[in-house]
Formats: C-alpha cells, sequence, structure tokens
C-alpha cells in the first residue's frame, strides 16, 4: 500500500520566489504477494580618537564594531495560505558582530567595567505588537533577537525600539582588545495578510549601535548601524492548501515472474491523485524527493531499511506517463526537476499520479517500502 504521512518541509530555516512548502510524506509498502506500501560605515572621522576618546573618568574603552552594516539576506520566505497573525515563516541563522573593549592603565584605573551595547531602531512596530517591525511587504514584519553568553543575552529582543545588553569586561588592565561577541537573529512574522503569488523583501528597519559604560555615566557613543535597513529576499505565498492528507494507494499484487522481460520491466501501475483547494494568484510547481535518499535525482525511490524483496523499485509517474525524477527539499526557482503543474485555480486542483513497480536487479519476493515528500512552489 502506498501511504502519505503528514510532513512539513520548510524552511530555514534554514526559510528562497517561493517556498511555500506545502510538504507531505509519502510512502509505499509492498508485501509480496506485493501490495507496495512504500547587513555606512559611520565614523564620522572619530578615527583614532574613536573610543579612546572617552571621558577622563573612564578607564573601559571599546571600538567600533566589527562585522556591521549588514544587509539582511533572507532568500526565499515561503509564506502558507492564511497564515495566523504572529506566525514566524522563517528564521535566519545567528549573524555574528563583534565590539572589541579593552581597560586602560591610565588613572584613574579600573580592573572592570560594564559596556551597555544599546541596539535602536525608530521604525514603526507592526499593529498589536511590541517587538515586531514593518518591512516593505503588507502583511510581513520582522523581529530583531540578540545572543550574546558573555552578556548573559538570550533571544533579547528589540522591544518598543530598543535592546540593551549589559557585558561585564574584565580584561587584563592595560591589555589588548578583547571581542565580546554577539550574534543577531532575525524572524519574520506574519502580522496580516501577504499577497499570494511571489513578492520581493527589499527593505527592513535601520537598526544602530549605541555604546555606554559604566564608569563613564551619562555618555553614549553612537556607532553607525548594525542594520542598514536594505534586505533581499522572496516570498512565496501558497495559494493552495493540501486537502489529500496521508493518501493510501495500494499497487496490485505481481508475481516474481511479472518482470522477466529484465531490467527495467515495470508492473501494477496503479493512479492516484494528489488533491489542493487554490485561489488565484499564481504558477503552481512540485517537486518530489526521495526521502530515503534526498541525494538521489533518478526516477526510481530507494527502498527503506525495512523492505525486504530484492530487485524492484518503485516510479511515480506524472502526465502522459512521465516518470517523475526526484529532486531536492527546496522551493523557488530552477529547483531541479520541479515541473509546473499551471495557474492556480480558484478552487480544486486535482494533481493525477500513478505509481508503478520496475525492475531494478534480480528479482526476490518480499515486502518493500518507499518514502517520498513533495514541496509546492507559487511564483
Amino acid at each position: 500500500m502506498f501511504m502519505w504521512p503528514n510532513t512539513a518541509f520548510v524552511s530555514s530555516a534554514t526559510s528562497s520566489t517561493d517556498r511555500s512548502a506545502n510538504n507531505r510524506f509519502f510512502a509505499i509498502d509492498w508485501g509480496i504477494q506485493t501490495s507496495f506500501s512504500r547587513h555606512l560605515f559611520f565614523i564620522a572621522l572619530t578615527a583614532c580618537i574613536v573610543f579612546s576618546a572617552t571621558s577622563a573618568r573612564a578607564s573601559l574603552t571599546c571600538t567600533y564594531p566589527v562585522n556591521v552594516s549588514k544587509v539582511l539576506a533572507a532568500g526565499t520566505i515561503s509564506v502558507p495560505a492564511s497564515p495566523a497573525v504572529g506566525a514566524t515563516v522563517k528564521t535566519l541563522a545567528p549573524d555574528a558582530f563583534q565590539i572589541p573593549c579593552r581597560l586602560l592603565s591610565s588613572a584613574p584605573v579600573s580592573t572592570s567595567a560594564d559596556e551597555y551595547a544599546i541596539f535602536k531602531t525608530t521604525a514603526s512596530l507592526a499593529s498589536g505588537f511590541s517587538d515586531v517591525y514593518a518591512t516593505n511587504v503588507p502583511g510581513l514584519g520582522v523581529r530583531f533577537a540578540f545572543n550574546a553568553p558573555a552578556c548573559n543575552a538570550v533571544n533579547a529582543t528589540l522591544d518598543k525600539g530598543e535592546a540593551r545588553l549589559t557585558c561585564p569586561v574584565n580584561t587584563p588592565v592595560g591589555g589588548p582588545y578583547v571581542n565580546i561577541d554577539i550574534a543577531s537573529v532575525v524572524s519574520l512574522v506574519t502580522t496580516g495578510p501577504v499577497a499570494a503569488g511571489a513578492s520581493s523583501l527589499l527593505t527592513i528597519p535601520t537598526v544602530t549601535i549605541t555604546y555606554q559604560h559604566s564608569d563613564s555615566p551619562g555618555n553614549s557613543y553612537q556607532f553607525g548601524s548594525l542594520y542598514t535597513g536594505t534586505a533581499s529576499g522572496t516570498l512565496s505565498t501558497a495559494t493552495c492548501s493540501v486537502q489529500t492528507d496521508a493518501p493510501v494507494v495500494a499497487l496490485p499484487t505481481v508475481s516474481v515472474r511479472g518482470f522477466s522481460g529484465g531490467l527495467g520491466t515495470t508492473a501494477g501501475a496503479q493512479s492516484f491523485n494528489l488533491s489542493f483547494a487554490c485561489a488565484t494568484g499564481a504558477q503552481v510547481s512540485i517537486v518530489i524527493t526521495d526521502a530515503v535518499d534526498p541525494s538521489n535525482r533518478s526516477n526510481v525511490l530507494n527502498l527503506a531499511s525495512e523492505s525486504t524483496a530484492k530487485g524492484v523499485g518503485v516510479q511515480v509517474l506524472r502526465d502522459k506517463g512521465t516518470p517523475v525524477s526526484f529532486g531536492p527539499d527546496a522551493a523557488g526557482p530552477n529547483v531541479p526537476n520541479q515541473w509546473l503543474i499551471g495557474a492556480s485555480p480558484n478552487g480544486v486542483l486535482v494533481l493525477p499520479l500513478t505509481a508503478q513497480y520496475i525492475r531494478t536487479g534480480n528479482v526476490t519476493a518480499g515486502s518493500i517500502k518507499a518514502l517520498a515528500t513533495f514541496t509546492m512552489s507559487y511564483q
């Protein structure tokens, strides 16, 4: 029997025109008797004075942060059909940067001090949120969070325009600069309806960096931008939702003699359908992935480890009997072995497919199981 257990393929995170991942598992079981189951540089010429120009009372000095002025590269952003407000549709990988600090040996000498790293934005909050900010895409917002073990910060969010990290500095007096390591994590969040089909993420809020020191109270030093406000990314908003959950395709029982025609002999073809509820607004594509071996780009599914039959595989056929070649678990344009289904209708979309046995070697009786997933893309 041919089973499709539910699964979800995403994103990335690691989050890429299209990725609306209507992904589902299907499995084929067969017993033989054989029923197959199957981120500007802001220096304003504070140059060498940059933080050495701290107050005469100060011993702690920190200089320009490293790996900042970031442009957000979001890749493909897959948005499901009718997502709930507040749903996180993609979280990007942590993006590291550093704040170099040291303790001066000039009087007054401090043996320790706190560096306050303050991140700010003047961007508008998304309606109903205190930590999600508007982007150029209606219905899509962005959340910034910060992780820094040295500052005891875990997912410290940019809330109501500001995030403040307290970072103790205990370097040797007069010693070299030591980096405070911080990682920013950006999440993309639905804040309302997102238009179906493909669109582009171009702008996000600008996030600035300001320093303060515990041994120089009242003084602030701004050091440009962590995020410049420029972004790139492609949204793929689903126009279809899967109606066919966990379908079972029962392949007929065949005998070993049914494969006597040699390698490539097929038998037991059984048609089945995948059904989707759609709205108009996009071109719909699909790619099927071999879940046993996702690197498989052939047109024969590999067998799951519990299979006992030998010399037989499973093929999936699409329109006009064309064997499906398998591709990666990915969405977007130009995915290997992805094919275009067509324009999304305002109603039900039915994708007819066929499963069949195919001889791959010397056939011995037993059970067979093959697994696959499919990923829908919208452009």
